[in-house]
């Protein structure tokens, strides 16, 4: 099992100087995994960027016990929170997603389904191959005065979503080149020193933000009625849409715009995100291109890499 090691980071600014701010992070201990090395040359990756962002679609990544297990844990876990949706679209009926509150999120972060337990030896299994530290993002930013925050892990339930919901819901899950309000360690400068808060996004030296979310759906769940993932260009374009199919893993950078796809009615689905940061260890190093790299050298099946 992936050792995960609990730490703090120094916030940037005081934007989220909120008594619901938690800076907290959590590293995943750097482990070669032999079975992580043979589930991914069994997997199917895709790979596709959007102006030259990353994005990786692996399915086939877990075995039937794990999917069955996954899906019951998805039946009967509890999502206390009214998350977001038009409120238009929420008034003429639709049902508003649902995702867990902080002590839920807590729980399954801590105590989770056997399949998730497999991510954490993935993501173990990366920062050794990568010879870089993956960790998650600060476990939750609320701003001054809101009750709502950005968290690090976030699990999210819905059974239908409207084209207004979709367009509410285009977001970056962080945006580097803009601004980060936490500090990230230099792994390899001599002193204590955090990067600036701008840099580009796993660029040489610098840390690479990415997103990594599993979808679980229920038995009856329909992928052609919608509710997969929306992927939008600079200028507001959807350049991309990912099938929500039942344990497939869309690992992003956390700076592409997405949504959740509009739909018809459906069965439920969940997808479960985890917002992480892969800190180089070397300046000379690149995250991005490791990744990709590593990916190419798993890909078996599937569409080229």
């Amino acid at each position: 099992m992936s050792k995960i090691i609990k730490k703090s980071v120094p916030l940037l600014g005081d934007s989220y100087q909120s008594p619901n701010t938690s800076t907290l992070i959590f590293q995943f201990g750097s482990e070669y995994f032999s079975e992580v090395v043979t589930r991914l040359r069994n997997s199917k990756i895709q790979h596709l960027q959007i102006e030259g962002k990353d994005l990786y679609i692996i399915d086939d990544f877990f075995h039937d016990l794990e999917s069955n297990e996954m899906r019951l844990f998805s039946e009967t876990a509890s999502f206390s929170r009214n998350s977001y949706g038009s409120t238009d679209a929420i008034e003429r009926g639709e049902k508003p997603a649902r995702s867990m509150n902080g002590k839920e999120r807590w729980q399954f972060f801590a105590k989770p389904p056997n399949a998730i337990h497999e991510i954490y030896k993935l993501f173990s299994g990366l920062a050794e191959a990568l010879s870089g530290e993956i960790t998650t993002l600060p476990w939750e930013l609320c701003e001054k005065n809101s009750s709502s925050g950005s968290p690090a892990v976030i699990a999210n339930k819905l059974e239908e979503a409207s084209r207004e919901s979709q367009e509410l819901g285009k977001h970056q899950d962080c945006n580097p080149e803009g601004k980060i309000s936490f500090g990230i360690p230099i792994l390899y400068s001599e002193k204590e020193e955090v990067y600036p808060p701008q840099f580009i996004n796993g660029e040489k030296g610098k840390p690479f933000l990415v997103s990594l979310m599993l979808y679980v759906t229920a038995p009856e769940f329909l992928p052609e009625r919608g509710l997969g993932t929306v992927f939008y260009d600079s200028q507001g374009k959807i350049v991309f849409k990912t099938e929500c199919k039942n344990m497939r893993l869309v690992l992003f950078q956390g700076d592409i715009f997405h949504s959740i796809e509009e739909s018809l009615p459906n069965a439920w689905r969940i997808s479960y995100v985890y917002k992480l940061m892969i800190n180089p260890k070397s300046a000379d190093d690149n995250m991005k291109e490791k990744l990709l790299n590593w990916m190419k050298r798993s890909a078996v099946q599937g569409a080229p890499i």
